[in-house]
């Protein structure tokens, strides 16, 4: 129903020669790179006090995989379109931060509260009635921005009342009034397990987008407890699979992966021959939790925390350069597009409705 549309992106492929020379010119320097925060998970992460999504633990975002899953029969042949959307689309798999990603807001009890207005930019009136509660007594900060780029999205969690919310094309007037395309609003958020009811959410599966989105405060401390978001250009039409609950489709074929499907990042794969601290800590977390597809966009990516509002309370600084690439041998193309570096090949597709609750 809900279509999330996305520009071509303004990068270059990284050739694989490039990563290959750099992963063997730090084979040494790296022992003394240091990597913030590897060794434990003390410490206040910014933002919500420890670094989770929040979700229930025992949702589909936050449960670990067993060491041996079932793989789709056609796992291979799911995969191999996925890197021939690669090939495709830039070469890349990129790492969206402070474009087409989210912001999130962390509001107080006392934050003022807005009643948004249904922007309406797909034409679609009869929804106004379905997403009219989620607009109703918004808290909403003076700070409040949404993501650069089209699709404008921002989340807004209120842990004095577990409200959580995401909008997309949200907008602010001249008078300070905000607007939304499209949205929703999860109740008893801690509780969740990381889905939306149908059709809300600011994506197009149904799946929020907070659920997988990678924190800065993650890539501080070390790890990621819950799976990875993953958004690639075909998607399968008329298909999704648990957790999703709706797709926007584009391409047919039973080889094309659905809205919502959960991948893996094959064990076997030796992540300390990765470059990057922070690509390691993501793989290490595809391998552990996997990830899950919730959208198709104009390339393949994953996303990560829009960096904006932590550079206002730590003196501007973008906290990615340093944790993408601490010795500074990326050209910036490079580090936006630095999960090129886990092979695509080495993803598995678990079957459709993987781990979907029996009743």
């Amino acid at each position: 129903m809900l279509r999330i549309l996305w520009p071509a992106m303004a990068m270059m492929a990284v050739p694989r020669k490039r990563w290959g020379s750099i992963i063997s010119a730090i084979s040494l320097a790296v022992a003394l790179c240091a990597v913030p925060a590897l060794a434990g998970r003390g410490g206040v992460a910014y933002g919500e006090g420890r670094p989770d999504n929040g979700f229930s633990p025992t949702g589909p975002w936050n449960t670990r995989l067993p060491a041996s899953v079932p793989l789709a029969s056609n796992s291979a042949a799911i995969v191999a379109n996925i890197a021939q959307d690669q090939a495709n689309f830039f070469g890349i798999w990129g790492l969206n931060t402070d474009s087409y990603s989210t912001p999130l807001f962390y509001v107080g009890r006392n934050t003022p509260v807005q009643t948004w207005t249904y922007s309406d930019c797909q034409n679609l009136p009869q929804l106004a009635s379905v997403i009219a509660p989620s607009l109703q007594d918004v808290p909403t900060p003076a700070n409040l921005f949404a993501s650069q780029g089209t699709d404008e999205v921002t989340t807004i969690y209120q842990p004095s009342t577990d409200t959580f919310w995401d909008f997309w094309r949200a907008e602010k007037d001249a008078s300070g009034h905000w607007s939304a395309c499209w949205g929703g609003k999860i109740r008893h958020y801690r509780e969740n397990p990381g889905i939306f009811t149908n059709p809300l959410g600011a994506s197009a599966s149904g799946l929020p987008l907070a659920a997988g989105l990678i924190r800065i405060s993650e890539l501080q401390h070390g790890y990621i407890d819950h799976a990875i978001i993953l958004v690639v250009p075909r998607t399968q039409a008329n298909c999704f699979s648990w957790p999703a609950n709706r797709d926007d489709g584009n391409t047919a074929g039973s080889d094309i992966p659905c809205e919502g499907q959960r991948f893996r990042l094959n064990p076997s794969f030796d992540v300390s021959t990765l470059y990057s601290p922070a690509a390691q800590i993501i793989a290490r977390a595809m391998q552990q939790y996997g990830v899950i597809l919730t959208d198709h966009g104009g390339a393949v990516v994953s996303y990560a925390e829009d960096p904006r509002l932590y550079e206002t309370t730590h003196g501007g600084v973008n906290p990615y350069p340093a944790l993408e690439d601490p010795l500074n041998l990326l050209t910036p193309d490079e580090r936006s597009a630095v999960l090129t570096q886990i092979p695509i090949s080495q993803l598995q597709a678990l079957p459709l409705n993987y781990g979907q609750p029996r009743h």
